[in-house]
């Protein structure tokens, strides 16, 4: 039998060379309905065993993908973009107003009137709809923390990444949880409580894939080291922000300082 896809002679279900199948069946809807859980389940069970494994034991499934299984599990930076697009589709099936829980959650936070609620909430509003390159910008910052922290197994800084994108994408889970939570239960006062809970179990999600992939450590320390990569990633991610933004007014300055003058301007005071 020779196979349609690549020309090859084939046997068996599958074609040896690029894996075509050798019967092919009218399109049908029940054909089609099959052939969507083929490919969520497939033969290899590919998205299946990322998703468990990544639940039950995200080191094992980065270490194995470093070590080149590149067949029983999708690739990290694959899984991450998958994830994030995931996240972006519940908020809209949800209709999940965040920039309306940013707002409920700054006037918490900061004192009415001051300016810094509406500054706040400008900056939020352009992370969420940069969500994705501000997420993917947020891992070098992950992996140059693994590289000094845990240099005794002597991965690069590709193989680094392989546990952050995999743990920053499967953590998205819990978020996704815990804004439907929230959005049902009218408790969108506490969003902010709510999203803290979800950085800590990020964090202690990555600090628990650390002690599976990192075995040159003892698995309490790998652990701990987890956490402060976690630390560490987060205020060097804010003090290169405040250097772009220091070095952005000093050009701004030298070109025009009028353009300056409605962020200094002080918020008009409400009688």
């Amino acid at each position: 039998m020779t196979c349609l896809n690549c020309q090859q002679e084939a046997t068996g279900k599958f074609c040896p060379n690029c894996g075509q199948r050798t019967e092919v069946k009218r399109i049908t809807i029940r054909e089609g309905w099959n052939d969507f859980w083929a490919r969520i389940y497939g033969v290899d069970g590919k998205l299946m065993h990322t998703l468990r494994d990544l639940t039950i034991r995200p080191g094992v499934v980065a270490k194995k993908y470093i070590e080149g299984n590149r067949v029983l599990y999708y690739g990290p930076v694959g899984y991450f973009f998958l994830m994030l697009t995931i996240y972006v589709l519940f908020i809209s099936i949800f209709d999940i107003d965040m920039l309306q829980l940013f707002k409920i959650s700054n006037e918490a936070i900061y004192e009415e009137g001051s300016g810094q609620e509406q500054n706040a909430l400008k900056i939020q509003e352009w992370i969420f709809k940069h969500q994705r390159l501000v997420s993917f910008l947020y891992i070098p910052f992950y992996a140059l923390g693994a590289v000094l922290l845990f240099r005794k197994n002597k991965y690069n800084f590709a193989e680094h990444s392989t546990l952050v994108f995999y743990t920053q994408g499967h953590y998205l889970w819990p978020t996704i949880i815990i804004l439907i939570i929230l959005k049902f239960t009218g408790y969108s006062h506490i969003f902010a409580k709510g999203m803290f809970v979800s950085l800590l179990i990020g964090a202690l999600y990555y600090a628990y894939g650390c002690r599976q992939l990192y075995t040159a450590y003892k698995p309490g320390r790998a652990m701990f080291r987890g956490v402060l990569v976690h630390i560490f990633s987060f205020f060097t991610l804010m003090f290169t922000v405040m250097v772009l933004m220091i070095i952005a007014v000093i050009i701004v300055v030298i070109i025009d300082s009028e353009l300056l003058k409605p962020l200094l301007e002080p918020p008009p005071n409400v009688e």
